[in-house]
């Protein structure tokens, strides 16, 4: 499932664009990456030979099951992390409230899957940032205007423990009285879609790529409005796993630097949120 070439186009008009700088990628760049990558990799994971990923395989174009296969470009960069550390990967499906807490118990390596890098996920986790995304509404027919401001008064379907809880509440506080929106709570990412689309709510929060792919799946959605307040998809990894995160780090500046990176986000046509800071907790 990839972003079709006219939204594409629409995300050159809307999406905000992450830090970026040319890769270069001189003959022989990534002959020594790999080594000071695995150099990092603690030890018990290195004696193991494998990287468990915990991520909720249901988030197209990021992560998703398609034809019995894990597929997206979390899979596809997990992948190339984990082959510059010298290591297998395991990504484990894992339900979204869930992610979190199995990375900071220490029950998977890191967890990857659209997580948002925020101050408040900091105090559980550590993250390495590797792309950059806005929020947007995705709504069903007819609001009176666009964008977020045009949620008030509307049904808006909003996954439990997610930064959208945040942005639909303070949206509710800007409403007028007698206009309030109304939070239709859910599961998770992938049902804030169903609810609109059996008319259990009006609008949805989603991040970009994602709702992006929904809009072209379903003729009867489309994204209203600019993107809202992009911010770092990170990498989280528990604050007991030592030089994980180091480790994590360098294998992106390897892949930044020998033109993996870039690859993948054109496969998945994504190259708007290109961030090549592997900042470690660079969220705000």
């Amino acid at each position: 499932m990839r972003i079709t070439p006219w939204l594409a186009a629409l995300a050159t008009g809307i999406l905000i664009t992450g830090c970026s700088a040319d890769p270069g990628s001189p003959e022989g760049s990534g002959t020594a990456a790999p080594s000071t990558a695995r150099s990092h990799v603690p030890d018990d994971i290195r004696r193991a030979g494998v990287i468990v990923i915990g991520s909720d395989m249901t988030y197209a174009p990021m992560e998703f099951v398609k034809d019995g296969e894990q597929t997206g470009f979390d899979v596809d960069l997990a992948n190339a992390i984990a082959a510059k550390l010298g290591l297998k990967l395991d990504m484990r499906q894992t339900p979204w409230g869930e992610l979190l807490a199995k990375a900071e118990s220490g029950e998977v390596d890191a967890s990857m899957s659209s997580i948002t890098d925020t101050a408040e996920r900091q105090q559980r986790v550590d993250f390495v940032d590797y792309l950059n995304v806005g929020s947007v509404v995705v709504a069903r027919g007819k609001m009176d205007g666009e964008g977020i401001t045009a949620l008030c008064g509307q049904r808006v379907a909003v996954p439990i423990g997610t930064i959208y809880v945040g942005l639909a509440e303070a949206q509710n506080d800007r409403c007028p009285a007698g206009n309030r929106l109304t939070i239709v709570p859910v599961e998770a990412l992938s049902d804030s879609k169903g609810a609109v689309l059996a008319g259990k709510a009006d609008a949805y929060l989603d991040d970009f790529p994602p709702g992006a792919v929904a809009v072209q799946e379903n003729s009867s959605l489309r994204i209203s409005g600019p993107q809202i307040e992009a911010a770092p998809y990170g990498i989280a990894i528990g604050k007991g796993k030592g030089t994980l995160k180091k480790a994590v780090q360098q294998a992106l500046y390897e892949l930044f630097e020998d033109g993996t990176y870039d690859a993948l986000l054109k496969k998945w046509e994504i190259a708007e949120g290109s961030l090549k800071t592997g900042a470690i907790n660079g969220g705000a």
